[in-house]
């Protein structure tokens, strides 16, 4: 394990040596054997719980004075885990978050977001409004799925306080690590209090690291991955007792709705214009906690 300030001292030192060697490597005669590189690999410790906040925030949101926003896009397929047999693909979906998010001060950050997820059919891609249950093979009627209800967070270097519950303080896993040229970000979240039990979400966040040393970006161009476990929905009409679902998505940061894919924009625009930009309206709502 290193320390930040231990790596970034050596890198520039590294940066300089590699670029030596791909000099000689080029110049070299070529081999039908692929060269070998050994990866590198290590953990990356914070001394200081502050600057880990302050990092965590700079890859998945905008470590901003005052007032911002985030907006991500993604891909992400479900599959239908029903236990005793193999897990089935059951459809995919494309959409965005859109996280707003004020510093009340002290590294306290109000966060809140939405989501919205457009069906894609597995097979042809083209969006859809209906799907097969695999297990059963009833024929279901499957929404757009928007996530408009999460009460919000307080997020700061001890933790996170979720504004539907009493201020206890979470603290998620998050693990740091370098691998070669990137910094990468592990993040496990449990679900805020009111919603089931059974769910859980893991990611994995990325950036260049000679980015992530540049402080003066406050918001990193980040791509991310992750995978979630959650209870069926009630319109995939399955049978009590049919294990579970389990999404797999990958994304990134983009710097405005006009950044969207043509076909997904369109569709926003037509059907869903009013989440295309931030719901200020969630911060009129008190906190019900002392922060």
């Amino acid at each position: 394990m290193v320390s930040r300030r231990t790596f970034v001292t050596a890198t520039a030192g590294a940066t300089g040596s590699l670029l030596g060697a791909r000099v000689l490597e080029a110049a070299a005669p070529k081999s039908v054997e692929p060269p070998v590189s050994r990866v590198v690999s290590e953990f990356l410790h914070f001394d200081d719980p502050v600057e880990e906040f302050r990092a965590q925030m700079r890859l998945e949101r905008d470590l901003v004075e005052e007032q911002g926003t985030t907006l991500t896009w993604y891909h992400w397929l479900v599959f239908v885990i029903p236990g005793g047999r193999r897990p089935e693909p059951l459809i995919r979906y494309e959409g965005i978050e859109y996280s707003y998010f004020r510093h009340l001060g002290d590294y306290n950050y109000r966060i809140h977001a939405h989501n919205i997820s457009l069906p894609r059919d597995l097979h042809t891609n083209e969006f859809t409004d209906s799907v097969t249950n695999p297990i059963t093979g009833e024929r279901v009627e499957v929404p757009v799925t928007p996530l408009l209800t999460d009460p919000g967070t307080i997020g700061s270097p001890i933790g996170f306080r979720n504004l539907a519950g009493d201020g206890f303080v979470q603290s998620p896993y998050r693990k740091f690590r370098i691998e070669n040229d990137l910094i990468k970000m592990d993040l496990i979240r449990s679900a805020p209090p009111d919603w089931p039990a059974t769910h859980i979400e893991n990611s994995c966040n990325w950036v260049e690291f000679d980015l992530f040393a540049n402080e003066t970006i406050t918001s990193l161009p980040a791509h991310f991955c992750g995978h979630y476990a959650f209870e069926h929905p009630a319109w995939l009409k399955m049978p009590e007792g049919m294990g579970h679902l389990a999404g797999f998505w990958d994304g990134k940061k983009i710097n405005s709705p006009s950044e969207l894919p043509h076909e997904f924009l369109d569709r926003m625009e037509r059907e869903y214009p009013e989440l295309l930009e931030p719901r200020w309206g969630e911060f009129e709502r008190p906190i019900p906690f002392d922060l």
